[in-house]
C-alpha cells in the first residue's frame, strides 16, 4: 500500500494533487474495491474526465469500455448525481460500479444507495435535533430519491410510494433505518428491476405491482 496516484485535477471527493492512502481507505470502506483497484480505475477516470467531473456520455461510454452493460445507466447515474449538476465526482463513479456489480448482492447495492441518499440527507437537513436524525432518512429524501429513479410516476404514486416506505419506520422516529431501507426497497419491483435485480423483488399485501 502507500501508494499515490499523481493528478493536477480535482475530482470532486479527493485530493486536488493525488490519491493519498488516507483517501484510498476511506474510499475502500465506502466502496469495499481493492485499493489497488481503486488506483486503476482513478487513472481511468482521470483520463476521460480530466477535469474531475464526469458527464453522463462520458459515464456511459467508460461503462461500454470496461464491459459493464448499460441497460440502466441513466437511472444509476441520476441516483448518484447528488447535486443534481449532470455531473458526477471519482467518489460517485465508484459507487455506481458498485451498483453495476454483477456480482454484488441486492442488499449490497441497495446499501450503497442508501449511503449515497444519506450523504445527501446530511446536505438537505434545514435542522438537526440530534445526531441520530442524519442516521437514517426522511420522507423528504425518500421522495427525491423517488423522483429521480421513477421519473415518470405522478405525484400520488410518489406520495403513495413514500408512505410505503416510511411504513418501515418501525420505531415511528421520522426516518428508516438502512436495513429499514433495504426492506423496502425489496418491496418495491420497479426499483429492483432498475438495479438488475428483478427476481429479488419480494411480495407483500401492499407492493405496487
Amino acid at each position: 500500500m502507500g501508494t499515490t496516484c499523481s493528478s493536477s485535477k480535482t475530482t470532486g471527493n479527493v485530493s486536488s494533487s493525488n490519491l493519498s492512502q488516507k483517501q484510498l481507505e476511506k474510499l475502500h470502506e465506502l466502496t469495499n474495491i481493492p485499493e489497488d483497484e481503486i488506483l486503476m480505475y482513478y487513472r481511468q477516470f482521470i483520463i476521460v474526465s480530466p477535469n474531475g467531473r464526469m458527464t453522463y456520455t462520458q459515464f456511459e461510454n467508460q461503462l461500454k469500455t470496461i464491459g459493464i452493460t448499460t441497460d440502466n445507466s441513466k437511472s444509476i447515474f441520476k441516483m448518484i448525481d447528488k447535486d443534481n449538476s449532470s455531473q458526477i465526482s471519482f467518489q460517485e463513479y465508484l459507487l455506481s460500479l458498485v451498483m453495476f456489480s454483477n456480482q454484488s448482492q441486492p442488499e449490497q447495492q441497495l446499501g450503497t444507495v442508501f449511503d449515497t441518499y444519506q450523504a445527501l440527507s446530511r446536505q438537505s437537513l434545514k435542522q438537526i435535533s440530534n445526531d441520530a436524525l442524519i442516521q437514517g432518512m426522511t420522507r423528504d429524501d425518500i421522495e427525491h430519491m423517488l423522483k429521480r429513479i421513477h421519473s415518470n410516476l405522478s405525484k400520488e404514486e410518489i406520495n403513495k410510494l413514500c408512505d410505503r416506505f416510511m411504513d418501515s419506520d418501525q420505531n415511528k422516529n421520522g426516518f428508516i433505518s438502512k436495513q429499514e431501507f433495504i426492506s423496502a426497497c425489496m418491496k418495491n419491483s420497479k426499483l429492483m428491476e432498475q438495479l438488475g435485480h428483478k427476481d429479488s423483488f419480494v411480495k407483500d399485501n401492499k407492493n405496487e405491482g
